[in-house]
């Protein structure tokens, strides 16, 4: 997108984390930026952090699971602001922990938060997109979008159908004569939100901070890149997964501590998760 400047952008669980880093990153670059997130109090809060720097922005509180409730915040905003031309889905949660130590219904929430949210949200905002001169969606996933990581199935494996989702709806619209509208997906390794708590990242590779990350985002779209693999680490799965031989490659991701990497993890701000609750684990944005 060659010009971000007054192009309305709508962030999901933007009221923390990587999702209001990038409202400000967005909204440095010239954009208006939208903040959504399923508590007002963050809504507020984040409103109230652009607002100190003079960032255009409003906010609405938008539970990303119920399409009557984005539905109803869509034509607020129509009716408030206009149509959008970015649409960024960032909300996302996280449940660790060996698959049947995890409560069903956590693993079920993951699905709808991160799996479903996505698609409902774009579902019923891409007619702005496809209206605009220029669209772009961005759908923040994972690296663990491109491997398995034990202790965290759900999770993973919802990502997984959000680089498919992002994959698919990409060549649909160029095979249908709406390129004009981009998709980029997002695969970063773990980010210092609080959000993996208790975590450890693969060897050699730190931790991403939320600024960093929200910025590279931000020229993703100005360059209409389809992918963002971050750091140097995931930008080579893809390859050895390609190229090597599975179990010489699975010893690989084994010695640099990949599929070791959720089995301390605590949960948000020190949860444990067998300790969360289901509102926790719905507090969890990305």
């Amino acid at each position: 997108m060659k010009n971000l400047k007054s192009r309305r952008v709508l962030i999901t669980g933007a009221g923390h984390g990587l999702g209001l880093a990038t409202a400000k990153a967005f909204a440095r670059a010239g954009s208006f930026v939208i903040i959504t997130d399923r508590e007002s109090e963050r809504v507020t809060e984040a409103v109230s952090e652009l607002q100190a720097e003079s960032l255009p922005c409003a906010g609405y509180v938008m539970d990303v699971t119920d399409p009557t409730d984005v539905r109803d915040v869509r034509d607020r905003i129509h009716a408030e602001h206009g149509r959008i031309s970015i649409l960024v889905n960032n909300a996302g949660i996280v449940s660790g922990g060996q698959f049947l130590a995890v409560p069903l219904e956590k693993h079920l929430v993951t699905y709808d938060v991160n799996t479903h949210g996505p698609v409902i949200v774009t579902h019923l905002f891409l007619q702005d997109l496809l209206d605009s001169d220029e669209g772009h969606i961005v759908n923040v996933a994972s690296a663990s979008a491109l491997i398995a990581l034990p202790n965290a199935t759900t999770y993973a494996s919802s990502k997984w159908a959000v680089l498919g989702f992002s994959d698919s709806l990409r060549e649909e619209l160029e095979l249908t004569g709406r390129g004009h509208v981009g998709v980029s997906v997002i695969c970063p390794s773990y980010i210092s939100t609080g959000m993996f708590e208790g975590a450890r990242a693969p060897l050699l590779t730190p931790f991403l901070t939320p600024e960093n990350l929200a910025a590279k985002i931000v020229r993703c779209v100005e360059k209409r890149k389809t992918h963002l693999l971050t750091p140097w680490l995931v930008m080579l799965i893809p390859l050895g997964k390609a190229t090597w031989p599975r179990a010489v490659f699975r010893r690989l991701l084994q010695f640099l501590g990949v599929y070791q990497g959720m089995q301390d993890w605590k949960g948000h701000a020190g949860k444990a998760t067998d300790t969360a609750t289901h509102d926790d684990q719905l507090r969890i944005a990305s």
